[in-house]
């Protein structure tokens, strides 16, 4: 009679070893794909949003940072693909969403950059004021 706590003996043999988030290939199932593409559904309509509200103040740098932001949750989401299909699940819509936000964020803000860019020579592209910041000069109430 054997122990159903012995190696060979196990009431559940067919149970992966790796921890209980990775599946059998021990890069994660259904539940890390799902993860993956919500998150990154979540961080681009946040860096979306960034890149429509968030005041520049005429440093193009800054576009760079929501640039990162936006492309990393584009990651974020593409990790989520293999997992879903390898489920042998139709992929998520959160993920094309992803990534058609994640698209239009970085649009938006290598259109932000060049405008910046231009402004800093001369030239003037249509754009909200607030990329742009403050007109250098004394401001304030005169008396």
């Amino acid at each position: 009679m054997g122990d159903a706590r012995e190696p060979n003996g196990s009431e559940e043999s067919d149970r992966p070893d790796g921890p209980w988030w990775t599946g059998e290939d021990e890069v994660g199932g259904i539940g890390f794909a799902r993860f993956f593409a919500y998150t990154g559904l979540l961080m681009s309509i946040a860096s979306l949003v960034i890149a429509l509200v968030a005041p520049l103040e005429g440093d193009a740098f800054r576009t760079v940072w929501i640039t990162g932001f936006a492309a990393t949750s584009m990651w974020i989401a593409f990790m989520a693909a293999p997992r879903y299909r390898r489920e042998g699940m139709r992929v998520s819509p959160a993920v094309p969403i992803t990534m058609a936000l994640g698209v239009l964020t970085i649009a938006i803000m290598i259109y932000a950059f060049a405008a910046i860019a231009l402004a800093s020579v001369g030239v003037e592209l249509p754009a909200p004021a607030y990329w742009f910041g403050e007109p250098t000069g004394p401001s304030g109430v005169n008396v």
